[in-house]
């Protein structure tokens, strides 16, 4: 993430990067109908999530729920966004509006293809219940497990791992983990 101003603190005029912009929690349908109509370029990128319940929605769902993301200059045009109907307020650090890179919103929209959302990666097809998997990275590094499934999201994932004389489940990142060749 980008954080731009000019030497003086002053936001100026950028059009290669995207403001992150917080939204009212469930509003992110609601702002990106209200920027649009101010003529501003919002992005939400959605994200198809199985239900994990009865009564959880269906249908793609926000990929950074409260987050979208406003093609826009900040010098003419922030105060179309900040005062929008479901913004909360533009992301910034240190008085500095944070923003995204055109590249990331290249490579999110081209995971989303011609279907308007993101699936979950086919690795998931690899690495299926009863896996022997290995930790790659992170304090249980060169532990070895048995992988037992993904948790909500699929960013990560339960595995059962022989540790202080019996075995322990744990949640880790899908990141950290690493097929163990058979």
């Amino acid at each position: 993430m980008a954080v731009f101003s000019d030497p003086s603190g002053h936001a100026r005029g950028d059009l290669t990067s995207w403001l992150v912009v917080r939204t009212k929690p469930r509003q992110e349908r609601v702002a990106i109908h209200h920027l649009a109509q101010r003529g501003v370029e919002p992005y939400c990128p959605l994200f198809l999530e199985p239900p994990w319940h009865r009564r959880a929605p269906r249908g793609p769902m926000p990929l950074f729920p409260g987050y979208i993301f406003v093609a826009c200059d900040p010098v003419s045009e922030l105060n179309a966004v900040r005062y929008c109907p479901g913004v909360l307020r533009p992301v910034s650090f240190d008085r500095q509006l944070a923003t995204v890179d055109q590249e990331l919103i290249d490579e999110l929209r081209g995971r989303e293809g011609d279907r308007g959302y993101i699936v979950p990666d086919d690795l998931r097809q690899e690495m299926g219940k009863g896996s022997r998997v290995r930790v790659m990275g992170g304090p249980l590094r060169g532990f070895e497990g048995v992988f037992e499934g993904y948790l909500k999201g699929g960013q990560r994932a339960r595995i059962l791992l022989d540790f202080l004389r019996g075995q322990r489940t744990v949640e880790i990142d899908v990141s950290a983990l690493a097929l163990v060749p058979s």
